[in-house]
């Protein structure tokens, strides 16, 4: 059996290292290659001791003036045996936790749910700030136990576990093939969360679940992406790994902190990762550079308490998350939107017409878009015999 690989990127991660490593590892993943750059809370000396103990493989992603971290580290990734020699490989960020439902919660017990696939399409799970406001050590898993319902389509987005294969080019949510051919894609055995077979539409580029190939029987990704407030604030301030500017506001919070439901899945694994992080603990030298870093973030935080914008900031996250369910398409959220979006946005607002208006005339656009693509997908599925998870498609 190869090697199942997790590739991720890390900046002054050191709160949630450990812990993320030690669930990863306990669900099956045997290699974990982590690129890091410009850590100032020692998050790259933890990596280099976890490293000599045996417990992943750490590079420099050293990044260039306004160069990007991620694609960076994607195409450092793309070259190195300890990628390419895998079985099985998936790109996740700290804040994202693979669930996986049957069984024990192991890989094994993933893949035997789709015996032929080479490939599963997992979508996220918005995870919200569970009421929290101050920074909280509690494991992420165990501190944000409430998430958004299934329908909620802004949170789609999929990571894919998936077989290499020849030609391949590595992205964060799936990988595709280089150059301007991508039919070699759709020869793929690819599932959803519910073992489903993903569509030609998805293996063609999309990186969204669309309401035919939603599916989270199986398996999801916690995507612990707000947290509580004053942890949102920390992840504001360390930046972001496509060097985006101002990504972190107080509208990403607002549409991203889902608590309408609760997920506690992830509990199940809580005892046996707290006992691995115990055991890597053990480890003196390990142990030193934690608590270094755990001073550090201590420090970080009483700065950002210090600071005079503090208040406004945590205001306008609280007022944020005020927002309804049902009325967040009325919030103007310009992010996801394709560079033409972005324009014709910047023009409205220009022309003086009120946001709430804007944002309502984008999720009307977008909308078609989606339920032609919903609508595509089905049929698809329907003529493969397929019944999708979601949606009336009578």
């Amino acid at each position: 059996m190869g090697a199942r690989t997790i590739i991720t990127m890390m900046k002054d991660e050191a709160p949630f290292l450990l812990h993320w490593i030690a669930h990863h590892r306990l669900i099956g993943f045997d290699r974990i290659v982590v690129f890091t750059n410009d850590c100032s809370d020692g998050t790259d000396a933890m990596l280099d001791r976890l490293q000599q103990m045996g417990e992943v493989i750490h590079h420099p992603n050293p990044v260039p003036m306004d160069g990007k971290p991620q694609p960076l580290a994607l195409r450092r990734a793309g070259k190195l045996p300890d990628v390419l020699d895998s079985e099985w490989i998936i790109a996740l960020d700290v804040d994202e936790y693979l669930l996986i439902k049957p069984g024990s919660g192991h890989l094994d017990d993933l893949f035997a749910t789709a015996p032929e696939a080479d490939g599963f399409a997992v979508t996220w799970r918005m995870m919200g700030s569970n009421g929290l406001t101050e920074w909280t050590d509690t494991p992420v898993t165990e501190a944000y136990t409430r998430g958004a319902p299934d329908l909620f389509r802004k949170g789609w987005g999929v990571k894919t576990l998936f077989q290499p294969f020849d030609n391949m080019k590595l992205g964060i949510h799936r990988p595709t093939v280089k150059g301007k051919d991508k039919s070699a894609l759709r020869t793929r055995a690819w599932v959803n969360g519910s073992a489903k077979p993903m569509t030609k539409g998805f293996m063609d580029g999309m990186w969204r679940s669309s309401l035919a190939t939603l599916g989270y029987q199986h398996a999801e990704i916690a995507h612990f992406a707000t947290q509580s407030a004053e942890g949102y604030l920390r992840r504001a301030a360390r930046g972001n790994v496509n060097a985006k500017p101002n990504k972190y506001d107080a509208t990403y919070f607002g549409m991203f902190d889902r608590n309408e439901v609760e997920h506690s899945g992830l509990l199940a694994q809580a005892a046996p990762t707290t006992a691995r992080v115990s055991d890597y603990l053990s480890d003196p030298k390990l142990s030193a550079l934690h608590e270094n870093a755990q001073e550090w973030h201590d420090w970080a935080r009483t700065a950002m308490r210090n600071a005079p914008d503090y208040s406004d900031k945590m205001s306008a996250l609280q007022s944020a998350a005020q927002i309804p369910f049902e009325r967040l398409d009325d919030v103007l959220f310009t992010q996801p939107l394709a560079p033409a979006g972005k324009q014709m946005v910047a023009k409205m607002k220009a022309d003086g017409v009120p946001d709430q208006q804007i944002a309502r005339a984008v999720a009307q656009a977008v909308g078609r878009i989606e339920a032609q693509r919903d609508a595509e997908d089905a049929a698809e599925l329907h003529a493969l015999g397929v019944t999708p998870d979601h949606g009336d498609w009578s």
